[in-house]
């Protein structure tokens, strides 16, 4: 049994999976997908090369952790920040704020352009069905709402949220998309103009 570094076999096993995932990243910030090999991984971990297998079974399983490895994160600050409010309309746009402060960490650009153009159709379902999960937050703040057409309203509300996160991608500040678009989806779902559900 090989030595472990932490307190059981399970912590090891979650530090190991970091330092690969990590020495990964580092990989492709560097020289793209071309760099990401078996052996460059192994050696940036520190780590045997046949030893990696251990923790996914292919270069594409690898890709798929880099890229998926901030959902949770994501997801869990996106509900909490739901749950920080009262009404349905402050929830909707605190949906929106805590997508684009997660944006705007530093890594979001990347990791999509990565899931855009390298990803396997077994990783980009995966990727998608956490999306999902995700926009599942804010159809349940709309259906709270009554709005009419709550499927429309939500693919628009995330069509604003997708928007200013490429925004941000580019450059924009932070406080000032944001700003823009919980502004924008305040309006949205309070337009007196809408229709409302007999």
């Amino acid at each position: 049994m090989p030595k472990i570094e932490a307190g059981s076999v399970r912590e090891h096993r979650a530090q190991r999976l970091a330092q690969l995932i990590d020495a990964a990243e580092e990989l492709l910030e560097e020289g793209g997908t071309d760099a990401l090999t078996a052996g460059a991984v192994a050696a940036r971990a520190g780590i045997a090369r046949n030893s990696i297998y251990r923790y996914f079974d292919s270069i594409d399983d690898l890709l798929e952790l880099v890229v998926t490895r901030e959902f949770p994160a994501w997801i869990d600050a996106v509900e909490q920040a739901i749950a920080a409010e009262i009404t349905p309309d402050a929830q909707a746009a605190a949906y929106v704020r805590a997508n684009l402060e997660q944006a705007a960490r530093g890594t979001h650009g990347w990791r999509a352009a990565l899931s855009r153009g390298s990803l396997s159709p077994s990783a980009r379902k995966r990727v998608k069905d956490l999306h999902i999960s995700l926009h599942e937050a804010l159809a349940r703040v709309v259906r709270e709402l009554g709005q009419p057409q709550p499927e429309l309203t939500v693919a628009v509300l995330q069509a604003v949220v997708d928007a200013c996160i490429r925004r941000i991608d580019q450059g924009d500040d932070l406080t000032t998309v944001s700003d823009f678009a919980a502004g924008a989806t305040r309006r949205l779902l309070t337009n007196d103009d809408l229709p409302k559900r007999p």
